[in-house]
């Protein structure tokens, strides 16, 4: 069984890795800054990997706000 203060550090953990992984996901989704002078427009196939960065991004976010439930969930009283 895992004590209060472990859980606490693990949710200090979890709560800065999701802030990194919403920042990580907010960048991905950004569209890339072109301009109409000529500059090359992303390719198709960028376009693609992008799309699948953003969608592992998207399933680590999860994965960690499922965690963040999860301990906190067992830091509320009565689940002692």
């Amino acid at each position: 069984m895992e004590t209060e203060e472990e859980l606490n550090r693990q949710l200090e953990d979890i709560v800065v890795k999701i802030d990194r992984a919403k920042r990580e996901l907010k960048a991905l989704r950004r569209q890339p800054t072109e301009s109409s002078k000529g500059k090359p427009r992303a390719s198709f196939i960028a376009g693609k990997e992008r799309m699948i960065q953003i969608a592992e991004a998207t399933k680590q976010l999860d994965r960690l706000l499922q965690r963040e439930h999860e301990i906190r969930a067992k830091l509320r009283p009565g689940n002692h």
